[in-house]
């Protein structure tokens, strides 16, 4: 398994003009083919093309950087491209059940001709927008452009550029170098903050053993999973959130005041105190640093998180954790909380952990696995916050619930994947009995009951 680990080093100044160089070759490939340029072309066909065009010829910049950084901005589109693929692929899947129609979509897709079909023009033009890049901090090294060695205790790495354009560069690191291996891997430098980071690929061994058990998972707030044996993992997940979130809104206010602030004195005529306010109170540097340490720490707690629970499982059975809730107004407090981000980053320690120690992980149709009695595997009861409310009366923990409902939906052969949220909803509505009268719901523990008024949060 191939992982990317990170170097730090110094940060000369011969590396500037390359980042700004690099940068505007970013920003103009993805001008020329981020969009439409790409249709009916592989990677080796628009490089192809620009060397033909000899676009980026005269930047006065290492030939070998130019060419590998090429590459690495061409396969960013097309991976790019294929993720929009991804999901023109599922709104087919909605769109017609008839295997013929299904056929001639899905082959127009991959042979890149979705220009012939309106819907698959209409669906990639929602999917695949045109992308831009800002990124002017970085370039791709060749594997056999550098050079490593352990100089007074420490890693310096030797970047060979031709003379014409400065000569060698070398960087100190603060690694020792004993676990590091640079041999026959491409080195992507990153220039920030007075600092080079060193990105390479490395192999990852297997890990410990995984469990032995099928467990069912569900994702929280509170905590990063809960699974269908009803324990918690990530228990600091969400406070780290909602401390992280909190923080970063006040911030934002007191921003936007300045921000107000700002425009005034410039329409007054006070450049020189507009400017001020731009450059004392305006900066980025606290909010960027403060959102990168808590997307370092929410990594960790979801890859620990992810590690306990295959410590138990072989098999791993989650619903889609990207998948927006189907037609339900969230919280917008919630919304900001629980991010797309966030939610990435669960999904892809399930995937990497399950990757890494051979257990497997197979994701689900996730529709109303919240709002079912896992009891009963019944369309029946409410759930309001971390409780469900059985239509008897009783109380489970809304999480552990969900996670029994997900881990059942895997052996339920009637709702795939991709079968749309209202058909799950018809199929279940179907399965279960008539729906009890208001006088026997009255007759259960009233003390138990949610209020009837009362806002149902799904989490």
């Amino acid at each position: 398994m191939k992982v990317t680990r990170t170097l730090q080093a110094d940060a000369p100044p011969e590396l500037a003009p390359i980042c700004r160089a690099m940068g505007y070759l970013r920003g103009d490939i993805w001008r020329r083919y981020g969009a439409l340029g790409t249709v009916g072309r592989s990677a080796l066909d628009i490089r192809k093309d620009i060397i033909a065009r000899n676009l980026y010829g005269t930047l006065p910049v290492d030939g070998t950087i130019r060419n590998e950084t090429t590459k690495d901005v061409v396969n960013d589109i097309l991976t790019y491209k294929a993720a929009a693929k991804r999901n023109v692929r599922q709104a087919i899947a909605k769109r017609t059940s008839d295997p013929s129609e299904r056929q001639r979509l899905y082959t127009l897709l991959k042979h890149d001709r979705w220009l012939d079909d309106p819907f698959l023009h209409r669906q990639m033009r929602a999917h695949f927008r045109h992308g831009v890049s800002h990124t002017t901090n970085q370039f791709v090294v060749r594997s056999d452009k550098h050079a490593s060695a352990i100089v007074g205790g420490r890693l310096v790495i030797t970047i060979r550029i031709a003379k014409p354009y400065g000569g060698d560069i070398r960087l100190a690191t603060t690694s020792n170098g004993k676990h590091v291996d640079l041999s026959g891997c491409n080195l992507r430098l990153c220039v920030q903050d007075g600092f080079t980071e060193i990105h390479y690929a490395a192999d990852k061994g297997a890990g410990r053993p995984h469990g032995e058990h099928a467990l069912g998972i569900d994702k929280g707030y509170t905590e990063a999973f809960t699974d269908s044996d009803g324990d918690a993992h990530g228990a600091a997940f969400g406070s780290v959130l909602t401390a992280y979130s909190d923080a970063a809104a006040k911030t934002g206010k007191q921003r936007n005041q300045l921000h107000a602030l700002e425009k005034k004195h410039r329409a007054a005529g006070r450049i020189a105190k507009a400017d001020r306010i731009r450059r004392c109170n305006l900066g980025r540097k606290k909010i960027d640093a403060r959102k990168r340490r808590t997307r370092q720490r929410l990594r960790t707690i979801a890859f620990q998180s992810a590690h306990s629970i295959v410590d138990k499982a072989a098999l791993v059975v989650s619903e889609d954790l990207t998948a927006p809730i189907a037609g339900k107004a969230q919280w917008k407090r919630y919304n900001r909380r629980l991010s797309a981000w966030a939610k990435g980053v669960l999904a892809e320690a399930l995937d990497s952990v399950c990757e890494q120690r051979h257990a497997e992980h197979v994701l689900v149709n996730g529709a109303y696995t919240s709002q079912m009695d896992s009891t009963t595997s019944w369309l029946q009861g409410r759930r309001v916050g971390d409780k469900f409310y059985r239509i008897t009366g009783d109380v489970l923990q809304a999480d552990h619930n969900a996670a029994l409902n997900v881990l059942a939906r895997l052996a339920d052969p009637e709702i795939t994947r991709f079968t749309p949220y209202r058909d799950v909803k018809r199929l279940l509505l179907a399965r279960s009995p008539a729906p009890l009268s208001v006088k026997r719901l009255e007759l259960g523990d009233s003390s138990r009951q949610p209020s009837a008024d009362k806002s149902i949060e799904q989490v």
